[in-house]
């Protein structure tokens, strides 16, 4: 019951279903349960009656017939897989988390369907920041899956008048706009953090970033139209964008001089970005694929180059590579 776990129970809750969530702390389990309030996580949202919360992730398994996904990819095996025996062929999981696995090089998506494999695995992904759709503001989603009839399962639990869904086969590519958008994200915060807001530029930068994104993904398997659509395009331009994105706000930190261990003190957690961009170029450089805007982040973040400097360096590799 997090930001997005919250936002989406609460969607659900407002559309007629009885919804149980999980959470680790207590006190937003009392909060949400006792004020029907989530304030740190989700602040300045009354959430319904229908949706309540507790600490026993057992009794949310054994009674839902939908389960979200919705925790960072870094928690995700040492908190399901103690449930994992317990989640049945009759049950959908749909998995909203985004990251790949240090360990495993597995993405979310993959993990959840290995560690569930009993279960209908469901990806949901595209531009939804939780603060603004749980507000009311409308978005449509993606979902990804194997059978249509899941993804009509999960389609009437979260559709209303504010909040649609498409549906796609390309689970992978789904994903993984999910997942490398938030790279991009953290870049367009640290030039916004620098002043550095040219529309020209972010016009330029974001386009570079869907290309970077569209090679990797495809090299990984994806097809290249889905990153021209909701779950690449769309995700990338509101978690960039976004004054509510936790990615776009880590590079805002960075560029205000703050050391990687002062912005994780500061928002509790690294954003799934940094630790994607690393795994990113790591899989690039496996796969003999250039990035060439990550690989400059990841410069910047570390202090190997100004930001001011790199994106004149940016600019001019851009044209000189262009036919």
């Amino acid at each position: 019951m997090g930001n997005l776990g919250t936002a989406i129970g609460n969607l659900a809750a407002n559309n007629g279903h009885d919804v149980i969530g999980w959470e680790y702390h207590e006190s937003v389990v009392k909060d949400i349960n006792e004020k029907h309030a989530n304030d740190r996580f989700l602040s300045g949202v009354e959430l319904h009656p229908s949706l309540t919360a507790t600490g026993d992730l057992e009794r949310v398994v054994d009674q839902a017939d939908i389960i979200f996904v919705a925790i960072p990819s870094a928690y995700l095996r040492p908190t399901l897989a103690p449930v994992a025996g317990r989640v049945g062929e009759d049950q959908i999981v749909v998995n909203t988390a985004k990251g790949i696995d240090a360990d495993t090089g597995l993405t979310a998506y993959q993990t959840v369907s290995r560690l569930l494999r009993r279960a209908r695995t469901v990806m949901l992904s595209g531009p939804s920041i939780a603060d603004e759709f749980a507000r009311g503001m409308p978005t449509v989603v993606v979902l990804a899956g194997a059978e249509r009839v899941d993804l009509l399962a999960v389609s009437r639990v979260l559709e209303n008048r504010h909040f649609r869904t498409r549906f796609s086969h390309d689970a992978a590519g789904i994903e993984l706009g999910g997942i490398l958008k938030n790279v991009y994200a953290i870049g367009l915060g640290l030039f916004d953090g620098k002043e550095i807001t040219s529309v020209n530029f972010r016009s330029v930068y974001l386009t570079i970033a869907l290309e970077e994104m569209t090679k990797l993904g495809v090299g990984l398997g994806a097809k290249a139209e889905t990153f021209s659509y909701l779950a690449g395009l769309g995700d990338l331009l509101a978690t960039s964008l976004s004054a509510h994105s936790h990615n776009r706000r880590m590079g805002e930190l960075l560029a205000q001089g703050n050391s990687l261990e002062a912005v994780e003190e500061e928002m509790g957690v690294l954003p799934e970005g940094y630790k994607t961009l690393r795994m990113s170029l790591d899989i690039a450089e496996k796969l003999h694929i250039s990035l060439p805007l990550a690989r400059g982040l990841w410069d910047v973040i570390h202090g190997r180059s100004e930001a001011q400097s790199f994106i004149f360096a940016f600019i001019r590799d851009f044209v000189e590579g262009t036919p």
